[in-house]
């Protein structure tokens, strides 16, 4: 099945019979969704929010739809895909935790992206209203919420610059070493691999280019099998990558 009909059937699902959880968010989780620098008003808002659990391929919310939760990420991979005007879907932007999704209801605009869990997701979600009311009355906080918003926005000219530019081979090698930032700092001469759909739907080529370019880094040592794992994760030559990456 092409990239482009797997992102048209995730399209088509019904939104994600999410798991949810009324046990006490605890503090190392509101840490995974803000990080250390968030204002301590937001981190007891937090507090009070909802967790939820998406199994993977599964729709967080569509593109279109109205924005009336925000979704603050505490575990896991998802990606955001945009259909365009011509029916082609593309994934724009991928989320790990730490992020904040949802954030256009701030604004009362619709959500420009359907967003997908590439693994097992999961986040604390908060209804629209609590943050509008923190506008009034907790200014400093709101406008961290959209600072972090603008950056999500800056973001996407890093992926136009870097994923959509260049010989293919480089292109693979830099969203390589975009990914394996995504890992922990105890790992982070490994990675693990999207299927060569997703990544030729980052990268706007084939995903037979992309499988053909994973199989040579793989005969060249640049990608190794992780030991006894069961899952895409690949020991990395760093130093090659980057200088592919240069390409």
């Amino acid at each position: 099945m092409s990239s482009q009909n797997q992102l048209n059937d995730a399209s088509l699902q019904a939104p994600a019979a999410a798991l949810h959880s009324d046990t006490a968010v605890s503090a190392e989780e509101i840490c995974a969704a803000l990080g250390d620098n968030a204002p301590l008003p937001l981190q007891g808002l937090l507090a009070s929010a909802r967790r939820s659990t998406y199994v993977p391929q599964s729709v967080i919310y569509h593109q279109g739809s109205r924005s009336d939760t925000i979704h603050f990420v505490t575990h896991g991979l998802l990606k955001l895909i945009t259909h365009l005007p011509n029916g082609r879907a593309r994934i724009i932007r991928l989320h790990r935790p730490g992020s904040v999704i949802g954030l256009s209801g701030l604004l009362g605009q619709r959500n420009d992206h359907m967003a997908v869990a590439v693994s097992q997701v999961s986040t604390l979600r908060l209804p629209l209203g609590a943050l509008q009311r923190m506008r009034s009355e907790d200014p400093a906080s709101y406008v961290w919420l959209v600072e972090c918003w603008h950056e999500y926005l800056q973001e996407a000219d890093t992926w136009i610059t870097h994923f959509s530019t260049g010989p293919i081979r480089g292109r693979v090698a830099r969203l390589l070493t975009f990914l394996s930032d995504f890992e922990p700092e105890s790992e982070k001469d490994q990675v693990q691999l999207l299927t060569c759909e997703e990544m030729s739907s980052i990268l706007g080529v084939t995903s037979e280019s992309v499988s053909r370019i994973l199989a040579e880094f793989k005969r060249k040592h640049i990608l190794d099998h992780k030991d006894g794992a069961q899952s895409e994760i690949y020991n990395t030559d760093t130093d090659r990558l980057h200088h592919i990456a240069e390409e």
